[in-house]
C-alpha cells in the first residue's frame, strides 16, 4: 500500500510538473534562438553587437561603434529592424495612462515605451510594458530594462 501511494504521487508529481518544465525550456530555447538570428543577421550586414538582451518576446541589441540599435521580435515574422542612433535626435521614455497622457504614478501606469524621434520627422516606438499583454507584477522590472536602454541609446546617439 505504502508503495503505490508513492508511486501514485510521484506520478501525479511528475504529471503537474513536466508541462511546466517543458514550457520554460521552451521558452528558453526559443529566446536563445532568436539571439542567434539577430546575431546572424546583424553579422551578415557588417556589423558587431557590444550589448544584447531579451525582454519580452524582443532582441535587443546595440553596436557601439557604428552607432546602430538594432531589434526582432518574436514570431514568424520575425525581421531584424535596424535603427540608426545617429539619425534620432531625441529618445523620451514614455510612461502612459489608459487615456494616453504622460503620468508618473507607477500604478497608474498602462504602457511603458521608449520613443525614437528622428531627423526626418519620424517617430518609432519601443513598447517595454502593455498592461493588456503582460503581467502586472513585471512592470517594476520593465520599466528598470527600458530606463537601462534608455540611457545607453542616449549615450551613443547624435543628441
Amino acid at each position: 500500500m505504502d508503495t503505490a501511494s508513492a508511486l501514485m504521487g510521484f506520478g501525479l508529481l511528475i504529471l503537474f510538473v513536466a508541462p511546466v518544465g517543458y514550457m520554460v525550456y521552451n521558452q528558453s530555447f526559443q529566446e536563445k534562438k532568436r539571439a542567434k538570428k539577430l546575431a546572424f543577421l546583424v553579422q551578415q550586414q557588417g556589423f558587431k553587437l557590444d550589448e544584447t538582451e531579451n525582454i519580452n518576446g524582443l532582441s535587443l541589441g546595440l553596436d557601439k561603434t557604428a552607432r546602430k540599435f538594432f531589434l526582432i521580435k518574436s514570431g514568424s515574422d520575425a525581421k531584424l529592424k535596424t535603427i540608426d542612433l545617429e539619425q534620432d535626435t531625441k529618445i523620451e521614455l514614455l510612461k502612459t495612462n489608459e487615456d494616453g497622457a504622460s503620468i508618473s504614478n507607477l500604478d497608474e501606469v498602462r504602457e511603458i515605451s521608449l520613443q525614437m524621434k528622428n531627423t526626418d520627422g519620424g517617430v518609432k516606438k519601443l513598447i517595454f510594458y502593455a498592461e493588456e499583454e503582460d503581467p502586472v507584477t513585471q512592470k517594476t522590472e520593465r520599466l528598470d530594462n527600458a530606463i537601462k536602454w534608455q540611457k545607453n541609446l542616449q549615450k551613443y546617439s547624435r543628441s
